[in-house]
């Protein structure tokens, strides 16, 4: 009986040792992918960063050409016919004939208001801060990178992240809301009326990122509840 215990005994240590290698073999291999993908995030913005920095200074290097040049604030605005249209046609290569055509959105130019102004100049800090949001997450992604993604710290760092990327894109779409109301006011084009603003963002994909902050954050505080249990 007594050998009959120590060999169930052992396998069992040798069960319980396999099981913890391999446990400890799936944590190594997520934390790679995770790394690979940390990886990738920084190169990515990186990139986005040269990229979107290369633009705006090829675009203001070819402005400064003519400073004196009054610009306007370009803006889409969507249409739709009224009763009053009388289409227009172009020319169908396939067919061979001329067939009409509506258009639904155009580019213009617009003049800006007092208003907009004004409230571009209100959510400059805004603007500071989404870029102390982007610096939080730059912070997560180094931290991940290292192996230590389940802390408050990115925690907090997260939901700084989303709530100024949130708040950012609120603002922006409030002025992009202002900017249409001008364009409503100054635009008219024979035949179509301008259809009723349209939000701009993804408001659904922010309230979405911001329900997955929140799960990883009680997640991050039921492990550290689990930690100190243990």
């Amino acid at each position: 009986d007594f050998s009959l215990d120590c060999g169930r005994g052992v396998c069992h240590w040798a069960e319980d040792e396999g099981r913890t290698r391999v446990n400890d073999i799936i944590k190594i291999t997520i934390m790679k992918k995770i790394r690979i993908l940390a990886v990738l995030v920084i190169i990515v913005f990186i990139g986005d960063m040269v990229s979107d920095g290369a633009s705006a200074f090829v675009d203001g290097w070819n402005e400064a050409g003519d400073s004196t040049e009054f610009k306007f604030s370009a803006i889409d605005v969507s249409v739709k016919p009224d009763e009053t249209l009388v289409a227009d046609s172009l020319f169908n290569t396939t067919i061979q004939q001329k067939v009409p055509y509506r258009i639904t959105s155009l580019e213009t130019e617009i003049d800006s208001t007092f208003w907009r102004t004004t409230f571009m100049v209100l959510i400059f800090p805004f603007a500071l801060f989404s870029l102390y949001g982007f610096y939080c997450m730059m912070r997560v992604v180094i931290s991940v990178s290292r192996g230590k993604v389940f802390t408050r710290e990115n925690a907090n760092r997260m939901r700084i992240f989303v709530y100024a990327l949130i708040l950012v894109g609120f603002c922006m779409e409030v002025e992009h809301y202002i900017q249409y109301r001008d364009a409503i006011s100054q635009v008219q084009l024979s035949g179509y009326v301008t259809a009723p603003y349209t939000l701009h963002f993804s408001w659904f994909s922010y309230m979405i990122l911001a329900l997955f902050t929140e799960i990883f954050a009680v997640g991050v505080k039921m492990k550290e509840e689990q930690d100190l249990t243990i």
